[in-house]
């Protein structure tokens, strides 16, 4: 009776084990390939997570000509 209760805290052992590795795994892969190049330049990548603020100046500047186009549309 006593070996086949020690069966089973060893399987959930190997399960928390093989757990812990793959954490660990996915962990180093992580930092091994990062989701985009520290050392690459913020106009380079668009994966880049340093905002220029592009994106709102054009956003902008769209909106200011529809603007001026519907202004000199109504004269």
């Amino acid at each position: 009776m006593e070996q086949k209760s020690s069966s089973g805290w060893k399987f959930f052992a190997l399960l928390f084990g093989a757990l812990l590795a793959g954490l660990a795994a996915l962990y180093i892969y992580k930092q091994q390939n990062p989701e985009y190049d520290p050392w690459e330049e913020p106009w380079e990548n668009s994966s880049s997570p340093v905002d220029l603020g592009i994106a709102k100046k054009a956003a902008v500047q769209e909106t200011e000509d529809d603007e001026d186009e519907a202004e000199e549309s109504a004269e």
